[in-house]
């Protein structure tokens, strides 16, 4: 992999109910390596989850050695969190969670942020859906 190929990453959060269970899912991909994290974060909001796997994406690829120093592609299909890290949109709630994102956000040299349409058939934004509902469906 050249140090020029950017990383790219789905994000996506969900509950069932809003608030919830809730869950999120990541696809971290890099040439021919995948990873994926599903995670269960108990009741929360839908905001709160979709941030929150963007928040461990970053985490998972700032602790990968040269990862902060590569292009990294973040696909989120949630306008509330490009809004909130990327257009300032002033938001009322989740403050300190968005703020510990742009933290984490500051050691990368070359982050982009991607608006995709949810459930438009995007093979990882819709595995990262799966791993955010399979959280909450193990803790069922």
């Amino acid at each position: 992999m050249e140090a020029s190929d950017p990383i790219v990453v789905y994000t996506d959060g969900a509950c069932t109910g809003n608030p919830g269970p809730a869950g999120l899912g990541v696809v971290i991909r890099d040439g021919d390596d995948r990873r994926e994290l599903s995670e269960y974060l108990g009741d929360a909001t839908n905001n709160i989850a979709e941030l929150t796997a963007i928040l461990r994406a970053l985490e998972t690829l700032a602790d990968t050695a040269g990862a902060t120093d590569r292009p990294v592609h973040l696909h989120t299909d949630s306008s509330y969190s490009i809004g909130v890290l990327t257009k300032n949109w002033k938001a009322k709630a989740n403050q300190e969670l968005i703020a510990r994102i742009k933290r984490v956000a500051q050691a990368f040299r070359h982050l982009q942020f991607v608006k995709v349409k949810g459930h438009a058939g995007v093979p990882d934004n819709e595995r990262a859906d799966e791993l955010a509902r399979a959280a909450i469906d193990r803790r069922r």
